[in-house]
C-alpha cells in the first residue's frame, strides 16, 4: 500500500491529526518543527549580484576557544557579470566580496554563452583565478555574455 509518505520531498505530509488536543497539540510541535528544519535547509534559488545566504551549511567549524563547535557555517552567494570574454586571457573583473583572513572559498564558476555560434560552457578549474580583488579568466572561446558563480564563506 502507497502511503502519502513515501511522495514527501522536503516537506512531511499527513493525512491525520490526532483530535484530541492532548495528543495534538505534541504532534503539531513535532510537525512545525520538521517543516521549519525542511524549509529552512533548502538552498535558495536566487543567483544575484549581491552577496547573500545561498541556503547550503557547510561542515561545522574547528573547535577553537569562543567558537561554537558543531554549528554548521552558511555559505554565501554572489554573482559577477564578467562577460563580454576574449579568448584567452581576459583583464580582471571586480568582484567586490571582503576577501580575507575570514574569506573561504567553497565553489567558483564561470558560464559563458556566444548569442553568434550559439555556444555555451562552464569555464573552472585554473581557468578562473580569483584573488582578493578581481576574478580573472583564461576563455577556451569567445563569449558575449559571461557570469562568474562565486560560493563562499566568511569565518568569525
Amino acid at each position: 500500500m502507497t502511503t502519502s509518505q513515501e511522495f514527501e520531498s522536503y516537506v512531511p505530509v499527513y493525512d491525520t491529526v490526532p483530535e484530541e488536543w492532548e495528543a495534538a497539540r505534541p504532534f503539531l510541535v513535532e510537525t512545525l518543527k520538521k517543516i521549519s528544519n525542511a524549509v529552512n535547509v533548502r538552498t535558495i534559488g536566487f543567483y544575484l549580484d549581491e552577496e547573500l545566504l545561498s541556503g547550503n551549511a557547510f561542515i561545522p567549524g574547528a573547535t577553537i576557544p569562543g567558537n561554537n563547535p558543531g554549528i554548521f557555517r552558511s555559505i554565501l552567494r554572489k554573482v559577477v557579470d564578467v562577460g563580454p570574454l576574449v579568448l584567452g586571457a581576459n583583464a580582471g573583473v571586480n568582484h567586490g566580496i571582503v576577501f580575507d583572513a575570514n574569506f573561504t572559498l567553497i565553489d567558483m564558476w564561470v558560464a559563458g554563452t556566444n548569442s553568434g555560434t550559439l555556444t555555451a560552457r562552464v569555464i573552472s578549474g585554473n581557468d578562473v583565478v580569483m584573488n582578493a580583488t578581481q576574478i580573472v579568466i583564461t576563455s577556451p572561446q569567445a563569449f558575449d555574455r559571461a557570469f562568474a558563480t562565486i560560493e563562499y564563506i566568511q569565518e568569525i
